[in-house]
């Protein structure tokens, strides 16, 4: 248990400094490229594409299950801010196998909760 806090600690520093690869549980093809792992830079992103997050939100979730104050902490937020970092389109995340979305989604949040 002890590792695991550890690692869990490693992956959020560098989520806040530089990004994250996750290597995905299984190969994934997306408009004919296949990815093995995903290289997500959070510290590419601009102001433009933080702003934006809120509109792509609102066309994957279909503007329904959601508290406005607690978006940050809804997978479909996540997803939008974690396809914006990978540079593709939110409908990527859609697809990922289970298991992919949600460690995906899980450096999204941990990058949202690390913001100063």
């Amino acid at each position: 248990m002890k590792e695991n806090e550890n690692t869990e600690q490693v992956e959020k520093v560098e989520v806040a400094t530089a990004g994250t690869v996750i290597r995905l549980s299984r190969p994934f093809t997306w408009e004919g490229v296949e990815y093995k792992e995903l290289d997500l830079n959070f510290e590419r992103l601009t102001g433009d594409e933080i702003v934006s997050l809120e509109s792509d939100f609102l066309a994957l979730n279909e503007g329904k299950n959601f508290i406005p104050y607690m978006k940050s902490e809804h997978p479909a937020y996540q997803a939008v801010l974690a396809a914006k970092a990978l540079g593709v389109h939110y409908n990527f995340m859609k697809k990922l196998p289970a298991k992919d979305f949600n460690r995906v989604t899980k450096a999204a949040r941990d990058f949202l909760r690390d913001w100063d």
